[in-house]
């Protein structure tokens, strides 16, 4: 039973009560009388017994209208009383009590709202004075805000556990050209986890790499890798540690440097060049044709013509070298572990091109220099290639140190082949990189083929720097100190709470939240359909508007008139929209790893829930509902719905029955109950799931 019924519970109990005893009493002094008396009384109450049975139905009547009065003018309002406090001083100070009751209830009501204006006006006030004194930071943050906005390069800032806190526009935009169905972009927002959108074992090599130059005493730190954006976008990441006063990684940011106009300025100047070389042997072999067949010249003019034509070969050889060496722009190289690379190389030929290597190592313990991300895919792109070539699936590799170089000798036991056909692999592409041989460039590393007579070529050797065999060619960049910054820089956004932690023992605020809503073309789970999906994110107590999903959806089917009607959506508005098959995937990479909150989620939640079987996307993450925490902190309302809530909380609705609108404003009157819940000793989302499950609302089922 409800709390809100605990007063007739008492008011049954002493009527009861009272019932009992008066008829017991009654009871004993019947059992007392005498024959003649009780004959008497029998015959008194035979001759009134149309005023008695009045009495019987008049007075439980009376009692009624008279508890109900009292219920309703003294008991109800008094009840209503201290939850309506609540909302003034915890959530809405602009909430006013609206009561019905006695003279006393309205008095006391009038001293309340009466303060609550007062409050509301201090609350102004401060906020005004806080504002004020707000006013230069912001300025100094918006400047920094477009300062950062306005980089030539991306920039995203995370802690140590890879949740994105801060980037600027260019990273976003980096993120969002995307060319297939599956949009990265939903990943970069905050709170996020950048291992979504960069390989993770890339960030991690960069931070070891990091941790050891900072163990080693190094003020220059950063760490540089290559990766791509889908398979055409290049990028050139630059990782900076943020470290705390004890000098311990806390965060770290990541630079983002497009680099595929820098490949293909070289790509364009190298096939300009290959192509004037062809030009020029073409004529020098027509000169020496015409030499040949030019009759009444002497041995010393032949030998003057031969010596033209090999000093304009390499005059060619050496113009040619110094363009392509002055369009060349090396990148800052990273040092690799011999065995984890091989590794990675054995395991990415073996599950995705199915290639065996047998690798022999005679070197453990060195390093090499080298970018991870590209220095694999070169690997990678050349037994794949040999493979095909060879017609072979398996590969010796075997890896030697010498003067300062590491060899590593490739072999291959059938089908020897043209070393022709491997030097022009060297101008084919790995993947949208670039070049094979622009690859290995970057790379410090040569390929040499080892012909074998007539018999072609079954070896070659691709030899690579050894750590510290060369100078890094770019300055690299000192830690970014927590402490050393001004005060007006939250560097709390670095502390973590761990990510062995419980999702489910995490305060409210400290959570991540989706914040849903879906409109239908109808009620029934069963047989309508998604027609458009909203969502937005809140982030550490506030809403991300930024962080935001809104899809139309094509149902495949009408939408009823009085569908229509409610969310304003018509069957021309979906027609060229994707289906729900198409749009849910993106929709759950949305919400991945956050808490899915909602007004009256259960009927979202069952409508994604029908869609499981068809889009094979099943939403398995925690679930918080408005409507059932309102239900539970305020059970003397009997009105639940949005707009009431909204009203009583103080937040005003746009966009309502729009997906997002009123995902929106289910987010803001999230916002609002946090207070009330923990003035009631709910903090964690275990908390407050348990808490939702004690209101009368959870038995509605869709």
């Amino acid at each position: 039973m409800k709390k809100t019924n605990a007063f007739w519970k008492l008011v049954f109990l002493a009527l009861a009560l009272t019932l009992f005893f008066a008829l017991s009493t009654l009871l004993i002094i019947y059992l007392q009388l005498s024959p003649k008396q009780t004959h008497f009384l029998e015959e008194i109450l035979y001759q009134n017994i149309y005023y008695i049975l009045a009495i019987i139905t008049i007075v439980p009547v009376a009692a009624w209208v008279i508890f109900e009065i009292c219920y309703t003018r003294f008991y109800l309002p008094l009840r209503k009383i201290p939850t309506e406090t609540s909302v003034i001083y915890k959530s809405n100070p602009a909430h006013r009590i609206e009561l019905q009751g006695n003279r006393d209830v309205q008095d006391l009501v009038v001293s309340i709202n009466e303060f609550a204006e007062i409050y509301e006006n201090i609350n102004a006030h401060i906020a005004e004075e806080i504002g004020a004194a707000r006013d230069e930071t912001e300025k100094e943050r918006n400047l920094l805000a477009s300062i950062m906005a306005e980089l030539p390069v991306g920039l995203i800032i995370c802690n140590i556990n890879g949740r994105i806190l801060l980037f600027n526009s260019l990273a976003k935009m980096q993120f969002s050209n995307r060319k297939q169905q599956q949009r990265t972009e939903y990943f970069l927002g905050l709170g996020r986890s950048i291992f979504h959108i960069i390989d993770k074992s890339l960030i991690t090599h960069a931070l070891e790499e990091i941790e050891e130059r900072l163990n080693r005493g190094k003020k220059r730190v950063a760490s540089y890798f290559i990766t791509q954006i889908d398979e055409d976008l290049p990028i050139l990441v630059e990782t900076i540690p943020v470290l705390d006063q004890e000098r311990l990684i806390t965060g770290f940011i990541l630079s983002l440097q497009d680099i595929s106009s820098t490949i293909q300025r070289y790509e364009s100047i190298h096939k300009s060049v290959t192509h004037y070389g062809q030009t020029i042997k073409r004529h020098i072999l027509a000169i020496e044709n015409l030499a040949g067949q030019a009759q009444g010249l002497t041995a010393e003019e032949r030998r003057s013509i031969a010596e033209l034509i090999d000093t304009l070969q390499q005059s060619y050889k050496h113009a040619s070298e110094s363009i392509l060496e002055a369009a060349f722009e090396p990148m800052p190289l990273t040092k690799l572990e011999l065995e984890k690379f091989l590794f990675i190389v054995q395991k990415t030929a073996g599950y995705e091109k199915n290639i065996r290597l047998n690798i022999a190592i005679t070197c453990r313990g060195q390093r090499i220099l080298g970018d991870i991300y590209s220095f694999t895919a070169a690997l990678v792109f050349l037994f794949e290639k040999l493979s095909r070539i060879t017609s072979q699936d398996e590969f010796d590799l075997q890896a030697t140190v010498l003067n300062k170089e590491v060899n590593f000798d490739i072999s291959w036991h059938n089908n020897p082949v043209n070393c022709s056909e491997i030097e022009k692999l060297m101008g084919e592409s790995v993947i949208s990189l670039t070049m094979l041989g622009y690859i290995l460039k970057q790379n410090k590393a040569t390929l040499q083929t080892f012909p074998a007579g007539d018999q072609g070529c079954s070896q070659l050797r691709l030899t690579a720097k050894a750590e510290l065999a060369l100078p890094f060619p770019a300055k690299r960049r000192s830690p970014v100190i927590a402490g050393s910054r001004p005060e007006y820089y939250d560097f709390n956004l670095f502390k973590t709470d761990g990510e062995a932690q419980d999702l489910y023992d995490y305060d409210l605020k400290s959570l991540t939240y989706s914040v849903i809503d879906t409109e239908t073309t109808g009620l029934d789970p069963t047989g309508d359909e998604i027609i458009a999906i909203g969502a937005v994110r809140i982030v550490k107590n506030r809403i991300v508007h930024e962080d935001s999903f809104e899809q139309l959806v094509n149902p495949g089917r009408d939408i009823p008139f009085e569908s229509y009607k409610i969310h304003g959506i018509d069957a021309s508005m979906v027609a060229d929209q994707p289906d729900i098959v198409t749009v849910l995937p993106d929709f759950q990479r949305f919400i991945s790893e956050t808490v899915i909150l909602g007004h009256d989620v259960a009927f979202d939640m069952k409508m994604l829930g029908m869609k499981e079987e068809s889009t094979g996307v099943v939403f398995a993450n925690p679930v918080l509902d408005t409507l059932l925490l309102s239900a539970m902190l305020h059970p003397i309302h009997k009105q639940h719905d949005i707009e009431s809530i909204a009203k009583r909380l103080g937040v005003k609705i746009i966009g309502r029955h729009t997906a997002l609108g009123d995902a929106v404003a289910a987010a803001e009157i999230f916002l609002k109950l946090i207070p009330i819940l923990q003035s009631k000793g709910i903090n964690t989302l275990k908390e407050a799931i348990e808490a939702s499950k004690r209101t009368y609302f959870l038995r509605l089922r869709y």
